[in-house]
């Protein structure tokens, strides 16, 4: 660890020592609420056990400066009472999200939001991150073939290194990718996931650079349970198979949380066009490709938990994950052909260390996290019968993050939130390419390469007789390649009485830092590159009709302005600014849950994704999106459908030439059947009526597809 960060971590250690033990009380902390019965917004950072704290209960001034940092954030938010991990998996609502860095209640947020919970991840069969992403309002996917391929999610328009991806609260995005996103969502595993949450709109004041469009959040299962486990079992098309083992137990004094999991599938052939011929398109309703790319996916995730004191407690995550990808490459005339001897080999260790720590009566809670990941890809291709190509090549991106926040509570209304982060980020590129007729055509090495970010957020959460919601926030950010950059947010919602409408609207600014690889890569890299940033705002309501248990609706109108846009040259894939872009439109919701053991969930989204330069449209950005969820629970047996309509969106050819991506309609089954405490079984039909389409120019999806199963559970 460099000096950088061993002075933040010093200084985190010294302050905490400082403050004497004996103010501290076995009480968990938790934002306070005016209303006892909210729904408490879970926080990637927040223990899964709280308590609410007495609304009696309020700092002195003089006590609650001995928290400063070079940040001071004050929030105000209404009380929520807490109640322990049983209680809560039980009794909270499926919508919670973690949008504030803190246990906040949902009716309480001004951002616009998603969670999708376990039960709905078990419920539509989910298996990965990017499988539980389909439907999200404003949320687009673009995935590259084949069940493991790289992927991008794009949130409101914005490119998807602007979307920043979390597993609980680490930070997955690659700094030696290109771009500098999260590619690899369709290799992230759900075991042991308890939600996965989508917060829209610039959230950069809170979250980093990188969240110029939102966040996606990957919550873990985590805290005291009885001893037990499961046991999945699932097989079906394209010689598909996955099995998954959990486990956990323990209580308060230690706990443990285990899952591993193991997929594998020989996959179809991922080129979908003949050549270059962009002209036919939409009649290339066939894959070119003959070879199959299978993928073979293992991971493993351990949790650990102590209260070291009665309010002292500390987690460890461990989780490691490994996937090899079989993936088509260009030949000697520099067209995308088969390869079946080309595969990437991506690696990724996660360790994460989260302490907790509370003072005078819960009022003060002090969260000290101290993380690491580490991803790593390897690829390689030998020269074959079907193709040319070969390729040698390892990149590796690391980051190291310490962040300390203090949750301080001044009044029944008021909470006080300090953070500081420290960043290191480093990468390291050795790859080589070529054909066997052609010769070499790429030869990048990329020297171990490092960049440091320190930074200081605040931020303000206001509510008043929980009707009026305000949140101020603010975000100061030194980075050792570009210097000094500030960002700030502001939300308000208001719910109207007797109709009880709530409408809201927030605005904030962005910052984006090109990656490692996009700045030094000697063959597509642009040390010329200039930062991105962003203006965007959203305006929109939500309605409840007959009561929050019959009908809920809502709609948001949303735009972001940026400016030196990051991406590349079609042409050359050499890494570029566009000199402004616009991205803005109107995404909604409906819910109904009228009639017992019925859930019907609908979203429609229209987006427009423009280059302001040429006014080009931003490629892979349909503006029309809409999706549909019926589930019915009948004694041990549940069904359900899901439809998903993606409208045009336009895209580039292999030769940079623009072309168009033909709407498509999806229709998916699934079924389930709960045969006794212990078993259950399940399956599901994707892509019921066989509908060709892409995502991505030239790479073919899944046809009609049957999968079945069994669950175990002891």
């Amino acid at each position: 660890m460099n000096q950088f960060l061993s002075r933040v971590v010093l200084s985190c250690c010294l302050v905490l020592v400082l403050v004497s033990p004996s103010g501290l009380r076995a009480q968990s902390w938790a934002a306070p609420s005016a209303n006892p019965s909210s729904t408490v917004v879970s926080s990637a950072n927040t223990p899964l056990a709280t308590v609410a704290v007495p609304a009696s209960t309020v700092i002195p001034v003089s006590t609650a400066a001995l928290a400063a940092t070079p940040v001071v954030t004050a929030v105000h938010t209404p009380a929520a009472m807490a109640k322990p991990t049983e209680a809560i998996s039980a009794e909270m609502p499926e919508v919670v999200v973690s949008a504030n860095r803190l246990d906040v209640p949902v009716q309480d947020l001004t951002s616009s939001s998603t969670v999708i919970t376990s039960k709905e991840l078990e419920r539509k069969q989910a298996g990965t991150v990017l499988d539980s992403l389909q439907g999200v309002p404003g949320l687009d996917i673009a995935l590259n073939g084949n069940p493991g391929e790289s992927s991008s999610v794009y949130l409101r328009g914005n490119n998807a290194e602007n979307t920043l991806v979390l597993f609980d609260g680490i930070p997955l995005n690659d700094p030696v990718g290109a771009p500098f996103d999260y590619e690899y969502l369709d290799g992230l595993s759900l075991d042991g996931v308890k939600q996965v949450e989508v917060i829209r709109g610039p959230q950069s004041t809170l979250w980093g650079s990188n969240a110029i469009g939102g966040v996606i959040n990957i919550i873990p299962q985590s805290g005291p349970m009885p001893l037990g486990g499961s046991v999945l079992m699932e097989g079906g098309s394209y010689g598909t198979s996955r099995e998954v083992v959990s486990a956990h137990g323990g209580d308060n004094g230690g706990y443990f949380n285990f899952d591993a999991s193991h997929y594998n599938t020989a996959g179809f052939p991922a080129l979908d066009v003949k050549g270059l011929d962009a002209a036919n398109l939409a009649s290339e309703n066939t894959p070119a490709g003959v070879v199959n790319n299978g993928d073979d996916n293992n991971s493993a995730s351990l949790r650990l938990g102590s209260n070291l004191a009665s309010n002292l407690e500390e987690k460890v995550l461990i989780r490691y994950s490994q996937s090899n990808t079989s993936v088509d490459a260009y030949n000697d005339n520099f067209v995308l052909a088969d390869d079946p001897n080309y595969f990437i080999l991506q690696k990724q260790f996660l360790v994460d260390s989260h302490t907790n720590w509370k003072l005078l009566d819960g009022s003060w809670e002090q969260q000290l996290n101290i993380s690491f990941s580490d991803d790593n890809r390897i690829n390689s291709a030998v020269t074959n019968f079907y193709n040319t190509y070969y390729a040698n090549g390892n990149l590796d991106g690391q980051t190291a993050q310490v962040s300390w926040q203090n949750n301080i509570r001044l009044a029944k209304e008021e909470t006080l939130v300090l953070g500081i982060q420290g960043q290191d980020q480093w990468a390291y590129e050795n790859y080589s390419s070529g054909d066997s007729v052609n010769g070499p055509n790429a030869s990048d090495s990329i020297p171990v390469t490092s960049v440091q970010t320190g930074s200081g957020f605040a931020e303000s959460l206001t509510s008043i007789d929980d009707r009026l919601f305000f949140n101020l926030s603010g975000r100061w950010e030194a980075q050792s390649q570009y210097g000094i950059h500030t960002t700030y947010q502001a939300g308000l919602a208001y719910v109207v009485p007797f109709l009880e409408t709530k409408l809201k609207a927030n605005y904030g600014t962005g910052f984006l830092a090109p990656s490692l690889y996009q700045l030094y890569d000697p063959t597509y890299g642009n040390p010329n590159v200039q930062p991105e940033t962003s203006v965007g705002y959203d305006i929109g309501f939500e309605q409840a009709l007959g009561g929050k248990n019959f009908i809920n609706i809502g709609a948001d109108y949303f735009d972001n302005d940026l400016t030196n846009l990051i991406t590349y040259d079609p042409t050359t894939y050499v890494s570029t600014n566009i000199g402004k872009a616009q991205t803005y439109g109107v995404e909604s919701f409906a819910d109904f849950k009228a009639i017992p053991n019925l859930d019907v969930k609908g979203s429609y989204t229209y987006t427009y994704a423009q280059n302001l330069v040429n006014y080009s449209v931003l490629a892979r950005r349909p503006q029309n999106k809409a999706s549909g969820d019926v589930d019915y629970k009948l004694d041990n047996a549940e069904a359900g459908a899901s439809v998903i309509y993606t409208g045009t969106a336009f895209d580039t050819d292999f030769s940079g030439t623009a072309v168009t991506l033909p709407s498509y309609f999806l229709v998916n089954l699934r079924a389930s059947y709960q045969v006794n405490a212990q078993t259950k079984l399940f399956a599901r039909v994707d892509n019921l009526f066989n509908q060709w389409y892409e995502q991505a120019y030239g790479y073919s999806t899944p046809g009609l597809s049957v999968y079945g199963g069994t669950k175990i559970s002891f």
